[in-house]
């Protein structure tokens, strides 16, 4: 049997480990170190970390892979095969060239769209019909790799970005197993991505959180649920600063661009077109997430108010 290395970090790569370790076996896990995390800055491992120590499965954190132990680690390991999924490092040449059956990439858009660390934000922003999960073969340069096969889903008005990753995780898991035989007999084909096609995805910011009223009221709905849970999206109201957590349906408004109203059929930013967004979720400084028009109590049971940003969202202030 192929010895396979199962490579990712994040918990959207963990329900591809447990359907490899449970129909085949995992000859070794890497991820990430240990980060700090919250308000304790405590150490905190990784969603594949606990899954692998869970099943008891062999584990290696290295810090990079230019580091000559890390080199000499992997050649110990005689691995025919990698898997990889939001990982978070870029692999050597070395690295790919020492797996006889390949390094393979399950990487979450449909390559060539969305190259890059943001694929599925990127796709929400952008107003995408749909997106998916590419099976990739890992070569040099940015997730330009060579396609095995793709899975696809649509996109609907109520994802956010952590709802579609969580689905096109279990899609990942899913297309993986499907290949796997394909992958140990060395029999796969993928085909050439058309580089004319490229688009890119880099890594989000912490002033894409800024919400500009003047926008068409359907990229604003997007940029809400494109951007959760990190940067987030916030608005000023009597200057306080409120988070969006959720954002509902899109009607006509009379009401001029950044205008905030709420009363008891629901709260509404007035955009730069005519319509307004429905806030259905907010989150004030300090406070847990609460329904829109609990947020606005403070304000009173209705009114009518005009947003500012931010000073962190004009200056993109962490």
């Amino acid at each position: 049997m192929p010895r396979i290395a199962f490579l990712g970090t994040p918990d959207v790569a963990v329900p591809t480990l447990e359907r490899l370790a449970e129909s085949h076996g995992v000859e070794a896990v890497f991820c990430n170190p240990d980060r700090p995390s919250g308000r304790g800055r405590r150490l905190e491992a990784p969603p594949v970390k606990q899954s692998a120590l869970a099943r008891e499965l062999p584990l290696f954190q290295p810090e990079s892979w230019k580091a000559q132990e890390t080199r000499d680690l992997w050649t110990s390991l005689h691995i025919d095969l990698a898997v990889v999924v939001a990982y978070g490092h870029l692999l050597p040449r070395w690295m790919l060239d020492s797996c006889p059956l390949g390094a393979w990439n399950l990487h979450f858009s449909l390559l060539p769209r969305w190259r890059g660390a943001s694929p599925v934000n990127h796709a929400l922003l952008a107003g995408d019909a749909e997106t998916g999960v590419s099976l990739m073969q890992i070569s040099p340069g940015l997730d330009a790799g060579p396609v095995l096969a793709q899975t696809r889903r649509v996109i609907t008005l109520e994802d956010t970005a952590a709802s579609l990753l969580s689905e096109l995780a279990s899609d990942a898991a899913d297309l993986f197993q499907t290949h796997l035989p394909t992958l140990i007999s060395g029999q796969g084909q993928p085909t050439a991505q058309d580089e004319a096609l490229a688009t890119y995805a880099p890594k989000l910011h912490r002033d894409m959180a800024r919400l500009d009223p003047a926008r068409p009221a359907l990229e604003l709905h997007r940029q809400v649920r494109a951007l959760q849970p990190w940067p987030g999206t916030e608005l000023s109201v009597q200057g306080e600063t409120l988070k969006l957590h959720g954002v509902g349906a899109l009607r006509a408004s009379l009401e001029a661009p950044g205008s905030l109203v709420w009363n008891r059929e629901g709260a509404w930013l007035t955009a730069g077109d005519g319509q307004a967004l429905e806030l259905i979720q907010l989150q004030r400084p300090g406070k847990p997430v609460q329904p829109a028009l609990q947020a606005l109590q403070p304000w009173g049971s209705h009114g009518r108010t005009a947003i500012t940003e931010t000073k962190e969202a004009r200056t993109g202030e962490a």
